[in-house]
């Protein structure tokens, strides 16, 4: 009886520990630094591209790549607040089609690898994204 309560003593201490040592996905991207640095790669990349640029012509690149750091660092457990409109209202009467929204995840994924994250990492933000895309594609 005495061996069994030490190895669940064992067990529980090590699902504890491993949990404790677990990374966040806001860790996993670098927190804020590196994920500013992902999103304004991403802006540069989509005004290098002439499917999307367009969408781009009129916005502040500076405010929107700090919108976009706020709103991945909140959406992956980071102390940040997104304090922008939500996506709906921020994407009206653009027009963006499935073209438009992918054209800038392939930009956001070129940006990831260019800053060496994971693919496991890259799905596990995309997954995040992904619900979005009903409300920023209107066609």
């Amino acid at each position: 009886m005495r061996i069994l309560k030490v190895i669940i003593s064992a067990l529980i201490f090590n699902f504890f520990a491993l949990n404790a040592n677990a990374q966040s996905l806001y860790e996993k991207l670098g927190e804020n630094p590196k994920i500013h640095k992902i999103m304004v790669r991403t802006l540069e990349l989509s005004m290098e591209d002439e499917r999307i640029a367009f969408t781009l012509e009129r916005s502040d690149l500076d405010r929107l790549a700090q919108l976009l750091t706020d709103q991945t660092c909140e959406l992956t457990g980071g102390p940040c607040k997104y304090e922008g409109v939500d996506m709906k209202k921020a994407h009206v009467g653009l027009g963006l089609t499935t073209g438009h929204f992918n054209a800038l995840v392939e930009h956001l994924q070129q940006a990831m690898r260019e800053e060496n994250i994971s693919n496991r990492t890259q799905n596990q933000l995309l997954a995040l994204f992904a619900p979005m895309h009903r409300d920023v594609v209107e066609k």
